[in-house]
């Protein structure tokens, strides 16, 4: 499968899972796609039981089927053994394949008072794919989609909320992101409500390809689904080119760099 159909849902925050499945079973009923990636919290921000985050997964699994593609289900806080997490579930016809978690819960937004960190990136296999989620500001992290680019990813879902006067950046910083690691980047935003501090959401979101272009950008305070092809061939001819993967790899090079310091 050389090409995939990447398919990201802009979308309100609900204010439960039920509403939520039922506002995307809606809108991609008549939808082909491969993959379908969703916003971070977009089922709301309330702590959800083991049990819930089992149904939720179930009801995914549902659509999945329906429609015959993975699903990065966005991000959900979740309570497992005494410790609230933000998991990115990544589900299919059989279930929860596999998950990440937010290892950086943000410090500006206050995140950090109720969300412990994470410590699972987690990698799934799709014939000549291999798909992988960052939770939102941990895109900012230059060394977790390293990590990953290390483990050959091919595209890095990042479900996000991200204030309106920073969707400049963002974009800007999944262009760096998708061109230094030589993989597509693909953020789903969520629109139509405000941060914490009152600045208002409105989505933005956009598909990265690893030669510094885009192959999709959603605009602003606009919901629903939209999707972009994105090609293998351009992967291999940005990891040929530039070979930034192959130099990542050299852990004698890195470890040898000599940082000099000197006082004046």
């Amino acid at each position: 499968m050389r090409s995939l159909r990447v398919t990201i849902a802009q979308t309100r925050r609900f204010n439960n899972y039920n509403e939520g499945i039922e506002w995307l079973r809606s809108r991609i009923r008549d939808v082909t796609t491969d993959l379908i990636i969703l916003p971070e919290n977009w089922i709301g921000i309330r702590i959800f039981s083991n049990e819930e985050f089992n149904e939720y997964v179930s009801l995914l699994r549902e659509l999945a089927n329906e429609v015959g593609a993975l699903i990065i289900g966005g991000a959900a806080y979740v309570s497992i053994n005494n410790k609230n997490v933000s998991i990115c579930p990544m589900v299919n016809e059989k279930g929860l394949i596999n998950y990440s978690e937010k290892i950086y819960p943000s410090r500006a937004t206050g995140e950090r008072i109720g969300i412990s960190n994470g410590n699972r990136l987690g990698i799934i296999k799709m014939n000549d794919w291999r798909v992988s989620c960052i939770i939102c500001v941990d895109a900012m992290y230059p060394e977790l989609t390293r990590l990953l680019a290390k483990h050959e990813v091919d595209l890095v879902a990042n479900p996000s909320s991200i204030s309106v006067d920073r969707v400049s950046l963002w974009r800007s910083l999944g262009l760096v992101r998708a061109f230094e690691n030589s993989t597509y980047f693909a953020s789903a935003m969520g629109t139509g409500y405000k941060y914490p501090d009152g600045r208002d959401v409105l989505g933005g979101s956009f598909v990265a390809s690893p030669n510094g272009e885009y192959r999709l950008v959603i605009d602003l305070g606009i919901e629903g689904v939209f999707t972009a092809i994105i090609d293998h061939d351009e992967i291999e001819y940005a990891r040929s080119r530039r070979g930034y993967i192959n130099d990542l790899r050299n852990e004698f090079l890195i470890s040898n760099i000599l940082v000099n310091i000197v006082d004046t």
